[in-house]
């Protein structure tokens, strides 16, 4: 606040430096939003009427929208029920003369099989854009997840591992990709304020090409630096957690606890369990409305889109087409997990869990 420069200026430009250090120094943008990213990173495409683009339907709604808004359609592959994320076999079967890229999901930071994804996009001259927006600490084969493609965009919504208020960064393949999405992120001008404030006598500057207003801001980057301070040490409790999750939990045959993918590092955004409704008596929304009654807040993560009513309009969903993406939307259930929960709040949130799945055992 003291610098007296909070918009786009030198704390953005040290944010994308630092952010670029811990993705084997990919070229990164910072935005407004994960979503800004994804969006300005099929923009780049220039996506032409008719072109599809093969995503999840488990996900935020803000992946597939990004493709609608950026001129693309629409094409959701199923999941692997035990990762929740997109089954590249099913990729496949999706891929069409229209197909232009794949936009993976690693959802709760777990990655995806992104060496069969890289394959697929190889064989078909396809463009990758990933979706980081839980994934900041992921690799695949010690690759850092966001650098096997196009582009990849990640997220520092309050949620997420780190935070900016709001805010994402787009890591892009080359340099040419990274200035097509500042360009596009700033208006299309070819300087931006901070920089034309240092060049004396040049105010000007020149459009060209019509973009948007999605840019971060100086006051945003300076919380993100300070953020990636303490990201191994944040990282090291999300372990923590997980572990005793997994010992409190993995004898439940009631639950099943989604599948890390063991040729990769999760970023550990979430910690997911399925509900096995076999063996229940009660739904999952009821579950979670007595786990609140108790005091503990659990949450879905995610209904799927193509279950939305605008989707389902639009492109004639109906329930049965990605089975795998419903049975997990139906059943999964998001346990509180972030840095700052105590050993006893997991204690006390496992037990009512467990107290919960022996009530309503069939």
């Amino acid at each position: 606040m003291k610098s007296g420069w909070l918009t786009v200026g030198p704390r953005t430009t040290a944010f994308e430096e630092a952010f670029s250090q811990l993705k084997q120094d990919a070229p990164c943008v910072a935005v407004n939003s994960c979503t800004a990213g994804i969006f300005l990173a099929l923009r780049s495409l220039d996506l032409q009427p008719g072109d599809e683009v093969i995503t999840t339907p488990m996900t935020f709604v803000s992946t597939a929208n990004s493709i609608v808004h950026a001129g693309g359609r629409v094409v959701f592959a199923d999941i692997e029920s035990e990762s929740m994320n997109i089954d590249p076999a099913q990729i496949e079967r999706k891929i069409s003369p229209n197909t232009r890229a794949i936009l993976p999901v690693h959802i709760g930071g777990n990655p995806c099989d992104m060496e069969a994804i890289t394959q697929l996009a190889e064989q078909y001259g396809l463009e990758i854009i990933e979706d980081c927006a839980h994934a900041i600490e992921g690799e695949f084969e010690g690759k850092p997840l966001g650098t096997f493609g196009h582009a990849g965009s990640f997220s520092f919504y309050p949620t997420k591992n780190i935070t900016t208020g709001e805010g994402g960064m787009v890591t892009c393949r080359d340099e040419d990709i990274a200035k097509t999405i500042r360009l596009l992120s700033r208006h299309g001008l070819d300087k931006g304020t901070f920089e034309r404030t240092q060049v004396e006598g040049q105010p000007l500057y020149d459009v060209v090409m019509p973009g948007y207003k999605l840019n971060l801001t100086d006051l945003q980057a300076a919380l993100g630096l300070e953020q990636l301070k303490r990201l191994d040490e944040m990282y090291a409790r999300r372990v923590e957690l997980r572990r005793m999750y997994e010992v409190a939990l993995e004898q439940e045959s009631a639950v099943q606890i989604i599948r890390q993918n063991p040729r990769g590092k999760s970023a550990l955004h979430l910690f997911l369990i399925l509900l096995d409704p076999d063996q229940l008596t009660i739904s999952r929304d009821a579950f979670l409305r007595e786990a609140r009654n108790r005091g503990v807040e659990l949450s879905v993560n995610y209904t799927p889109i193509h279950l939305f009513s605008w989707y389902r309009n639009q492109f004639c969903g109906v329930p049965g087409q990605y089975p795998h993406a419903e049975y997990c939307g139906a059943n999964v259930v998001s346990l509180p997990f972030y840095p700052t929960l105590s050993d006893e709040d997991v204690a006390y949130v496992t037990e009512v869990i467990l107290d919960l799945l022996a009530q309503h055992k069939r």
